[in-house]
């Protein structure tokens, strides 16, 4: 399926059908989870976005689309783009659409709309969202990240509400990852993301749902680890994160993993607060024997790297990896997700306990078999013996290539010289590795 410059992929899940009925059901829930996570995305990345969502689907479902009629195509198009990319930004440039429809035929369509249908009243609903979407100058950019510009003031991610960057910058964040700042009569506070704050409503859904997958978890471990990001969930406490994050990577015996919770630092111009995202996850059993032969070996890798001595980890600790098939992808990883993540993002952490590397094996291959009817390797590739050769091996090595990267070039950790594990506690951006923007992944069981 193609639209605008977006094509979507199907992925398969090998392996699935041989799960036990208990760990599909660990998987189910873990995955309800995970869907339950999809409005906070949005409203993360744009103030309007959830409103504007809310309009355009309830004009799609209140009409018959002739796809024939120019602007009828285009609005359908750009209800697409904002399903795709979690708001009107593009989910890798974080530019505004603009729209291919005229202001006029979208009032039309509001107003053809029950109105008990839409979020708001007609004429409130569109004094609000007619110049966030026609308007190109009009918060243009989800994250800008321009040298000489206040970061905050021109970035139209919703972490921050009447402030500026000089003020972000000051306040002594509490709650870094999973709150937004408000400054509402010259005071500043933090609005945290939980069970009775922000998001309060969403968060028991996810709650709800992982308090069922505990139920059909595969071992103790596991139910410690949900136990503790329910607990999070509903304090919003920053210690009790770091609490899930290092029992999270203890638990390696479960062919089951999963992310759940406020991770991601992209999506701040400051790299600051954590938009929300979800994966669930169950070991590609043969695969994972390429990425443990790496990871059992990242000493020699680090011994023989080609860099400076002083640069060189004298031991390498905790790398756990693993080749996975992911069955379900929410808010922040989809539908553009990455092919391998390492976790988890607190320096000290990986320090000290070390961290899990993942490659996403049923999604790089539904990358790779996209590619192959391409005709870029026919463009590009200066013969046909190094065609045939990319054909026969192209598939390994760009496996090889993201193991490598993911589980050595991110999976060890160790203190420098004269750094302390407090001097650390501070969130760093997730290694994603990324596949080429145009394309995206859907599932097909």
């Amino acid at each position: 399926m193609r639209f605008a410059d977006i094509q979507m992929l199907r992925y398969n899940l090998p392996g699935f059908k041989e799960l036990s009925a208990r760990q599909k059901a660990y998987i189910y829930f873990l995955s309800e989870a995970t869907l339950w996570g999809r409005d906070i995305t949005f409203d993360q990345f744009g103030k309007y976005n959830l409103l504007i969502r809310k309009t355009l689907e309830a004009i799609y479902k209140s009409k018959k689309w002739d796809k024939n009629d120019a602007e009828s195509a285009a609005f359908l198009t750009y209800l697409k783009r904002v399903w795709f990319s979690n708001g009107i930004y593009h989910h890798y440039g974080c530019e505004k659409f603009s729209p291919e429809f005229s202001k006029n035929y979208f009032i039309s369509l509001v107003n053809e709309t029950d109105e008990t249908s839409l979020p708001l009243p007609k004429e409130q609903l569109l004094s609000i969202i007619l110049p966030v979407i026609f308007n190109p100058d009009i918060l243009p950019k989800r994250v800008n990240k321009a040298d000489g510009e206040d970061l905050v003031a021109t970035s139209a991610c919703n972490y921050y509400d009447g402030l500026v960057q000089a003020e972000v910058e000051k306040y002594p964040h509490s709650h870094p990852l999973n709150s937004t700042l408000c400054k509402k009569d010259g005071v500043i506070t933090e609005d945290v993301w939980r069970i009775g704050g922000k998001y309060g409503k969403t968060i028991e859904k996810i709650v709800e749902n992982l308090q069922k997958a505990s139920q059909y978890a595969e071992n103790e471990q596991q139910k410690k680890i949900i136990s503790l990001l329910i607990n999070y969930y509903k304090t919003g406490d920053a210690e009790t994160f770091d609490q899930y994050s290092i029992e999270w990577i203890k638990e390696t015996e479960g062919r089951i993993d999963f992310i759940n919770g406020f991770i991601e630092v992209y999506g701040d111009p400051l790299g600051i607060k954590a938009s929300w995202e979800g994966i669930v996850e169950y070991k590609d059993i043969e695969a994972c024997r390429r990425t443990q032969t790496i990871s059992d070996n990242a000493q020699w890798f680090e011994d023989h790297s080609p860099v400076a001595p002083q640069f060189k980890k004298k031991t390498v600790r905790g790398v756990i990896a693993n080749a996975v098939c992911a069955a379900m992808i929410g808010g922040d990883e989809y539908p553009s997700t990455a092919i391998g993540i390492n976790l988890p993002n607190a320096e000290w952490i990986r320090a000290q306990y070390g961290s899990k590397s993942v490659t996403i094996s049923n999604f790089m291959k539904a990358y790779d078999e996209a590619s192959k009817e391409s005709g870029f390797l026919e463009e590009f590739v200066c013969d046909s013996d190094t065609v045939a050769m990319i054909r026969k091996y192209g598939e390994q090595c760009d496996s090889l290539h993201t193991d490598l990267h993911e589980c050595l070039g991110h999976g060890s950790g160790q203190l420098l010289p004269g750094v302390s594990p407090e001097a650390l506690k501070a969130p760093l951006v997730l290694c994603r590795i990324w596949k080429p923007t145009r394309q995206a992944i859907t599932h097909t069981s």
